[in-house]
């Protein structure tokens, strides 16, 4: 997959922004913080995911003193089959999203994810080895709802059962209501959360297995130290191997036997694919989070993202586009050389990569070619390309 041209308008500071001809390489988006680099990189994400890499809310991406903003893309598939996205957002009220491909209108949000594949990396991305055990679910749910239709729909209904079951919860926490009663009350979303997550759960535990191989490739490509890293799946937090559906099933069912009362009790939901874990280990079996150094994290990082771009290349039969925002200011001399010299190969794709700094470029990156370009950004518009 490849983004070809795209067009802001009320997007972040671009008022009225097109770029056309997106180089097949790289593509370096220069400029001083507060240009705009980001946001064109975010444009593409919002067209691919329907919202930004950095999580942000839609009515933040919004121009200031403008009502809505618009988004327009053109992509071609690796088999040359054009691709044609539109995004608008209302800010309301009521607040309106609205997307369409080859200008029909989607019913869902979710019916564009998965059709054009993206990765992103961002410094921000140091909490999927450093921080909490929802930055590693987060991974795992972004990868594999890109990947699967069905375990972005197990996802999708999972978290609509676990928003009712928690309000109802806390509800009958409130009125003080006994187990008993309650049973009666939660059993219909206690039944798809056991069934959801037992699916979920399923896939996470096979995706462990089948990522492993693409990370420790990845890791020797972006490091030079001899440690293996290595994951490990803990559903719901627990020490214990994944299994099948059935498997799952069975294993939440006896959770919630056990902890039903102390569900009751604390007003929240204990059991399910919320409270799952993911692992990461870097030598000799030592948790990356209390154990890694600050560049094995970084080295961890960057070849999860690799992995992440290989793994969905193999499961999508489409090469995904990969975002790079503000990357190389964080990596030493070492690592920004070998990753600039992985992505220039051409293993990885169209790249799109944010920088304050061209210098690290053009040593590397031949702009005079058809392959790579160099946009400049200022004020939220190209003004040199």
């Amino acid at each position: 997959m490849r983004a070809q041209n795209l067009t802001l308008s009320n997007f972040r500071n671009h008022s009225t922004t097109k770029i056309e001809g997106f180089a097949s390489g790289i593509n370096v988006i220069s400029g001083q913080n507060g240009a705009g680099k980001t946001s064109i990189l975010e444009a593409l994400s919002v067209n691919a995911l329907t919202k930004s890499f950095t999580d942000a809310a839609d009515n933040t991406l919004v121009q200031t003193s403008s009502g809505k903003f618009s988004l327009d893309a053109q992509f071609i598939s690796d088999l040359g089959v054009g691709l044609y996205t539109q995004i608008e957002y209302y800010t309301g009220p009521p607040a309106k999203k609205s997307i369409y491909v080859n200008n029909d209108r989607l019913r869902r949000a979710s019916d564009l994810i998965g059709r054009i594949p993206v990765v992103a990396l961002t410094p921000d991305d140091k909490v999927i080895t450093g921080g909490s055990p929802e930055q590693r679910r987060r991974f795992l749910s972004l990868v594999l709802s890109q990947s699967s239709r069905l375990y972005l729909e197990d996802e999708i209904e999972f978290r609509k059962a676990l928003r009712h079951r928690n309000s109802l919860l806390g509800n009958l926490k409130e009125r003080g209501s006994t187990l008993p009663k309650a049973q009666a009350q939660l059993a219909p979303w206690t039944e798809v959360i056991i069934e959801r997550s037992a699916r979920i759960m399923s896939r996470r535990a096979a995706f462990v297995t089948e990522f492993s191989p693409f990370l420790l490739e990845s890791y020797k490509l972006v490091s030079d130290a001899s440690e293996s890293p290595s994951l490990r799946y803990a559903p719901m937090g627990f020490d214990r191997p994944g299994g099948t559906t059935q498997a799952m099933r069975t294993f939440l069912e006896e959770e919630y036997a056990r902890r039903e009362l102390e569900e009751l009790k604390r007003g929240m939901s204990l059991i399910g694919a919320h409270r799952d874990e993911l692992v990461i280990m870097i030598a000799s079996e030592r948790e990356a989070k209390r154990f890694a150094s600050q560049g094995q994290h970084k080295s961890l990082l960057v070849a999860m993202k690799l992995a992440e771009f290989n793994y969905l290349r193999d499961a999508t039969n489409e090469t995904p586009i990969l975002l790079l925002d503000d990357v190389f200011s964080e990596l030493d001399a070492s690592r920004s050389k070998r990753l600039l010299e992985l992505i220039a190969s051409g293993k990885f794709g169209q790249t799109f990569i944010s920088s304050t700094t061209r210098e690290n470029f053009d040593a590397m990156i031949d702009f005079s070619s058809n392959q790579h370009r160099l946009f400049v950004v200022g004020n939220g518009a190209v003004i040199n390309s």
